[in-house]
């Protein structure tokens, strides 16, 4: 349970976290679910963010043990339960990107490229996004990010951070036929969210992180059981209304923020999907991506 202070060099996408952690779960979790992320330590190696996660007062590594999540050596969230470190790791990295990668528009949204072209899947939580899109990765697609879509400001260029992929409650147990038990960690139980298990994305997409993507397809989703698939066309006013609802820094960015959002929203196909079998929803946005391919053949 315990260890001496551990420091590790951690690279996702464009990014490079220092870890430092005492906590025996976090090493664990990080071998087996960042193993191909981890890097040698190097005074010549540029580190973007300093974090850890560490066993809360020592009282408490007896009684309810806890840990607690810092940035720069301040701890902007309340210790959470030492079974719920690995999740708290991961909520600590989503909310240190969104509050200061601000070269992106920051979208509450999960990314994913098949064939150079590049899919933004967003919707509130709950609404099937993670589950849609750890199916799609199960599948070939490759994974961008489950969170956070970074679309650069200037450039539209969908950036890649390769994270493993949140998934809640029901949908833990729908998506392990997909990937093999060592993609799937321990589940976090009882959290604000319920419990919780991180599925480790595919090594070609951890690989492939560096790469960015061509925005092409923008999908407002929604699980709904008693829908075999409904798809329409969204109006590009109710898609940038949808999308701009969904992002994290817009009033950051302010103008910087809108001129992109709606340059997306203009670059992009804008569709509402609402589905109840993968296979179906994979086939029908395959057949968009496929088609915006062709136009841009025939341009």
């Amino acid at each position: 349970m315990f260890l001496k202070n551990r420091l590790y060099l951690l690279q996702v996408g464009e990014f490079t976290f220092q870890i430092e952690s005492n906590v025996s779960t976090i090493h664990d979790y990080l071998c087996t679910h960042y193993r191909s992320n981890l890097k040698e330590p190097s005074s010549q190696t540029y580190v973007d963010y300093y974090i850890a996660i560490k066993h809360g007062c020592w009282y408490r590594r007896f009684f309810k043990p806890q840990v607690a999540f810092y940035f720069n050596h301040l701890a902007p969230f309340k210790p959470l339960p030492l079974s719920q470190a690995h999740a708290l790791l991961e909520w600590g990295m989503n909310w240190v990107i969104s509050t200061q990668a601000h070269q992106h528009l920051i979208i509450h949204a999960a990314s994913l490229e098949k064939n150079g072209k590049g899919i933004i899947i967003s919707a509130p939580s709950g609404s099937g996004k993670s589950t849609l899109c750890a199916y799609l990765a199960s599948q070939g697609w490759r994974l961008l990010s489950d969170e956070l879509a970074l679309v650069h400001t200037e450039s539209l260029a969908i950036h890649a951070l390769a994270r493993p992929i949140s998934l809640k409650n029901q949908s833990i147990d729908v998506i392990k036929p997909y990937f093999s038990d060592d993609h799937f960690s321990d589940i976090a139980v009882d959290t604000h969210k319920g419990s919780i298990c991180l599925v480790k994305p595919p090594l070609s997409s951890s690989i492939r992180a560096q790469e960015t993507a061509k925005p092409s397809l923008i999908v407002m989703v929604n699980f709904n059981p008693d829908e075999p698939l409904y798809i329409e066309r969204m109006d590009s006013a109710v898609a940038l209304t949808e999308l701009i609802q969904n992002c994290f820094n817009f009033g950051l960015l302010n103008n910087n923020g809108f001129q992109c959002a709606k340059k997306l929203i203009n670059t992009c196909e804008n569709l509402y999907v609402e589905y109840s079998n993968f296979q179906d929803c994979e086939q029908a946005l395959s057949h968009y991506l496929e088609a915006e391919n062709r136009c841009d053949k025939a341009s």
